[in-house]
C-alpha cells in the first residue's frame, strides 16, 4: 500500500481504453474519508465531479462517497 502501483500503471490502462476501446469516460467513487485514494486520483488527473451523501453503510454507519472522472 502507498507505493505508487496505481499511478504508475492506471496511465498504461487509460490509454488502450481510451485510443484502443473507445471509452470516453472513466468514473472513480472512493470513500470521502480516503485521502490517499484521492491524492492518487488527482496524480492521475481525475476531476472531482461531486458528493454522495451518506449514500452506502459501512460497519453499520453511513458513509459518502467521492465521485470522480476521467475524460477522453
Amino acid at each position: 500500500m502507498g507505493k505508487g502501483l496505481m499511478t504508475e500503471t492506471m496511465p498504461l490502462i487509460f490509454n488502450h481504453a481510451f485510443n484502443n476501446m473507445g471509452i470516453h469516460r472513466i468514473e472513480g467513487f472512493v470513500e470521502t474519508e480516503n485521502n490517499n485514494c484521492k491524492k492518487a486520483l488527482a496524480k492521475l488527473q481525475f476531476k472531482l465531479e461531486g458528493t454522495m451523501k451518506d449514500c452506502e453503510i459501512k460497519n453499520g454507519k453511513f458513509i459518502s462517497l467521492d465521485i470522480y472522472s476521467k475524460l477522453d
